[in-house]
């Protein structure tokens, strides 16, 4: 992380702190509690413009590149991450916590038309969505269903493997999740993440630092971003042992920087950005504070993007 830093790293996240100010109206939206309605709703709005904005074959996390260019060719490359952790290994059952707009499941299904996969989100547009997609492409290996993590609709010892890719940052209660996909998966299975994770406690931030990393979380209806080091131990404490945590960072730059061009043109003219905001969803606007604060927030190593593989103790 050290060479992702630099010189002015501090100074620049205080001038976008300040630019973001001229538009939002920050500490209230700091001090917002969210929950499961703050992030059905937030992906409800954001729907449409995730499709034309970000992906449009559905993908809703960051993309995995080499190279330090964009491509859309790596919205796949978590899944052909997962791929080679699961080779070699039983892939009977396998389930995807979160599933958006079913990139991920689709994509997968496809390449293992001998596994049962199921799907499990929140929000009710992308269960719609994902059925007919599922349909549309005749994969019937595949099924979708609503659903909260905390409380999953599976019975015991279900799965071989699960995955989330950018989801459980939506927990309330991480200990619960985490032991809800403890108790689904088999012994020996495993539970896959990818995720932007905070490299320390906000306690240990300046205050620019801290109003900063709320506000990423915040701007995405999240309640706040994990600390890694703490999801670990708790993965640990209701079953997991961590197999491998791997630091992505470098492969998410290219994304990051490409989320960061797009919402600088929105903060570029305070007065026009603040007349948009009267008329459109502020809620779907919010996520303008995700994508201009995320570069300078990793540079100063605040966040990681790691690939943590947790396996379920007999």
């Amino acid at each position: 992380m050290r060479s992702l830093l630099r010189p002015d790293a501090s100074s620049e996240l205080r001038r976008r702190l300040a630019r973001l100010g001229r538009v939002f109206e920050l500490q209230p939206i700091a001090e917002q509690a969210m929950g499961a309605t703050e992030a059905a709703q937030y992906y409800e709005l954001c729907f449409g413009a995730y499709r034309r904005r970000h992906s449009r074959e559905g993908a809703v996390h960051l993309a995995l590149n080499e190279g330090g260019r964009f491509d859309p060719e790596g919205f796949s490359g978590q899944l052909r991450r997962l791929l080679a952790l699961w080779a070699g290994r039983p892939t009977t059952d396998v389930l995807e916590i979160g599933f958006g707009h079913g990139y991920n499941l689709a994509w997968l299904a496809e390449r293992l038309p001998a596994t049962r996969f199921e799907g499990l989100d929140l929000t009710p547009r992308h269960v719609e969505h994902v059925a007919a997609l599922l349909r549309e492409r005749g994969l019937a290996n595949v099924h979708a269903r609503q659903g909260d993590f905390h409380t999953q609709p599976f019975a015991d010892a279900s799965f071989d493997h699960a995955w989330a890719i950018e989801v459980l940052c939506y927990a309330t209660d991480t200990p619960r999740a985490l032991a809800e996909a403890a108790r689904v998966l088999r012994a020996g299975g495993t539970l896959t993440l990818y995720d932007g994770y905070l490299t320390r406690p906000g306690t240990t931030m300046t205050a620019d630092e801290q109003l900063a990393v709320c506000l990423g979380a915040k701007g995405m209806a999240m309640p706040g971003m994990q600390v890694a080091a703490e999801l670990i131990a708790q993965a640990e404490a209701v079953g997991f042992g961590l197999e491998r945590r791997v630091t992505l960072d470098r492969m998410v730059v290219p994304s990051v920087k490409r989320l960061e061009r797009l919402m600088g043109l929105f903060v570029r003219w305070p007065w026009l950005a603040r007349r948009l905001l009267a008329r459109l969803n502020p809620v779907a606007m919010r996520n303008v504070l995700s994508g201009y604060l995320a570069c300078p927030t990793l540079e100063l190593g605040l966040w990681t993007y790691l690939e943590i593989v947790l396996r379920k103790r007999a």
